[in-house]
């Protein structure tokens, strides 16, 4: 199957194509026989989102997540798929994309090169604020820490604003 029609015709009965699956092992012993495939859908899709179900980008990034935390290292376009998981659903796919965010060091770094408008920050703050004690995002304080954190508000003097 031609990879673009595999992202365009993608479900969840594809998942095991993309998923991480790891052999439990590091270094150079290190296996995952669907690496090649999931980094092959990334980079097609990098180039058009459009023709990829928000199911597709979301399962990607929680792969990409995965592996990074068993790889020490992340994908070199991670970020550009954290932003569409953002673009896509701001406070819809939030705590995936935190989830996703705080898998390993490199995930929190390179999910943090997103780059969203004021308004679009503070949509997310008034959302962690406003559902922090019974939301997903209140199950794990460190989503709601990094958010608040991640997401800032500035006002028009460069003073961040809660």
């Amino acid at each position: 199957m031609e990879i673009k029609e595999f992202i365009i015709n993608y479900t969840s009965s594809d998942f095991d194509r993309i998923k991480f699956d790891w052999n439990g092992k590091h270094g150079d012993d290190l296996e995952d026989p669907n690496m090649d495939f999931r980094i092959n859908v990334c980079e097609c899709v990098i180039k058009d989102f459009s023709i990829a179900p928000d199911e597709l980008i979301l399962d990607l990034y929680e792969e990409l997540s995965k592996s990074s935390k068993e790889t020490w290292g992340v994908y070199r376009n991670y970020h550009l798929i954290a932003q569409e998981v953002l673009n896509r659903g701001r406070v819809k796919y939030l705590v995936n994309y935190l989830k996703g965010a705080t898998q390993s060091f490199d995930t929190i770094i390179a999910s943090g090169r997103v780059k969203l408008e004021e308004e679009e920050k503070r949509e997310i703050i008034d959302h962690v604020e406003s559902r922090r004690d019974n939301d997903p995002i209140g199950e794990n304080p460190k989503y709601i820490e990094l958010a608040l954190r991640r997401f800032a508000v500035n006002n028009e003097n460069g003073k961040e604003v809660k």
